[in-house]
């Protein structure tokens, strides 16, 4: 027969594996919004490589978080043009963070890059 100290521990160990499991799935939620992270603006110079590697790199997490948010939807009707919306959003703030031209907001990788 295990002692009250042996249960204690085995209780405390249970308690701190499931606090720690809280605290991943908190960290791993989904943000429900269409927002970039923050990043200092900085001026791209896209015949520079780096800076195109970098402008892609954003463009790619704005496809990201827009289909993210497009699926946040249950009404079919809405998500496309919920898609399209938070795109066209989230690559005016790319190309006003980093000084390219967008175009009309409806831009993909090619026309910015």
């Amino acid at each position: 027969m295990k002692s009250l100290t042996d249960r204690w521990e085995i209780s405390l160990v249970v308690t701190g594996l499931m606090a720690w499991m809280l605290v991943m799935m908190w960290a791993a939620r989904t943000d429900k919004s269409c927002a970039l992270p923050f990043e200092e603006p900085r001026r791209l110079v896209l015949s520079r490589e780096v800076d195109r590697e970098h402008l892609a790199a954003d463009l790619a997490s704005a496809d990201r978080i827009a289909q993210r948010y497009q699926r946040l939807s249950e009404n079919p009707a809405e998500q496309s043009p919920r898609l399209l919306e938070c795109h066209t959003t989230l690559v005016r703030q790319i190309a006003t963070r980093h000084g390219v031209p967008a175009g009309d907001g409806r831009t993909g990788r090619s026309d910015v890059e």
